[in-house]
């Protein structure tokens, strides 16, 4: 039987309307007030009681309600300290943000001090708004995924290299006997996940790179996840790689409640969430019926017809966005009576 993986996407911004009656600031957390410390924290701690193998922090800067947001490496760091069993992942570090040699130095010593619990989730980044805030030079969608590649390539060598030193000549990033000790614990290195939906480029660097292909909230539904998969696959016949050597991740909202004045509450929070401009060629997910199409969502039972699909499909990670959180209610029902028929 192959191994399932249930995973907690940390709640790192609160998403909760800003008025009642509102709308919500953001979906993926639209009960959420205020970030809070000691509530984020809580609820990671209860994700590791509760037996789920990873936790994930997305790399944004300010999403949230009152673009209060939690910086990503630097929660992943504090989780290692508080943590002993999860593992802990970036979903996904946006590339441009941070110099990949550091990047690869950095994840080298949270992999050391975590016990080898790192899982290294790398994207070419998306949102334009943080690139104007911060002061960073926003390019084309071609070459951030380029520049993605050879980041990928480069962290690659230096985990490789060690103490010894790597070298790397590239259009985009150029490094000389650039050491990286200690070395991460995890052998070969610790797993590579690649974000993005691109055809021709993004998933071809995702055969060529990848560990764990990571789906995003617009890939959720069952059809979009065996398309995309099958072109990777593909890929990987092209460049030579055995497509079994991939894991395929699902990334979305989870509503898990027999109450149904509870489920309906929550969904009205949740929809409709309208596509990206990428993504302009999908219809946006204004209903409850939509939603399921893209979600695991309902009773404990719908939830795992609808994690079985997906299994089908070939997935066989689940990263989970919990929508009721700050209460832990769904999270823990679906740990009691979902997670324990895929174990």
């Amino acid at each position: 039987m192959t191994d399932i993986s249930f995973e907690y996407n940390v709640p790192v911004f609160a998403g909760a309307p800003e008025e009642t009656g509102g709308e919500p600031v953001h979906r993926d957390t639209p009960e959420y007030e205020a970030l809070d410390w000691e509530t984020t924290r809580m609820g990671i701690e209860k994700a590791e009681e509760l037996g789920f193998d990873a936790a994930w922090a997305p790399d944004h800067l300010m999403l949230g309600r009152d673009h209060a947001e939690y910086e990503c490496w630097t929660l992943l760091s504090a989780m290692a300290g508080f943590t002993e069993d999860i593992n802990l992942g970036s979903l996904v570090l946006c590339n441009d943000y941070r110099n990949p040699a550091l990047v690869a130095k950095m994840a080298a010593t949270l992999d050391v001090i975590s016990d080898g619990r790192l899982e290294l989730g790398l994207g070419a980044g998306w949102h334009e708004p943080e690139y104007d805030a911060y002061g960073w030079e926003y390019r084309d969608g071609f070459e951030r995924l380029m520049r993605l590649d050879e980041s990928i390539r480069l962290i690659k060598r230096m985990w490789d290299a060690g103490s010894e030193g790597a070298s790397f000549d590239g259009d985009h990033y150029q490094i000389e006997d650039a050491s990286c000790a200690p070395t991460p614990v995890q052998d070969p290195h610790p797993p590579i996940l690649v974000g993005g939906q691109g055809e021709q480029v993004t998933l071809k660097l995702v055969a060529k790179h990848a560990d764990v292909w990571n789906t995003d909230v617009f890939n959720g539904d069952v059809d979009t996840l065996e398309h995309k998969i099958g072109v990777i696959e593909d890929h990987c016949e092209t460049v030579g790689r055995d497509p079994d050597d991939i894991e395929y991740s699902w990334d979305g909202h989870v509503i898990c409640t027999r109450d149904e004045q509870k489920f309906d509450r929550l969904v009205d929070l949740m929809t409709p969430i309208q596509f990206e401009e990428e993504y302009q060629d999908q219809a946006d997910i204004e209903t409850a019926e939509d939603a399921r199409e893209y979600f695991i969502m309902g009773t404990p039972e719908e939830c795992a017809a609808a994690i079985e699909d997906r299994i089908e499909a070939g997935v066989t990670k689940f990263q989970c966005w919990f929508v009721d959180f700050p209460d832990t209610g769904g999270m823990e029902l679906f740990a009691d009576e979902v997670m324990p028929e895929f174990r």
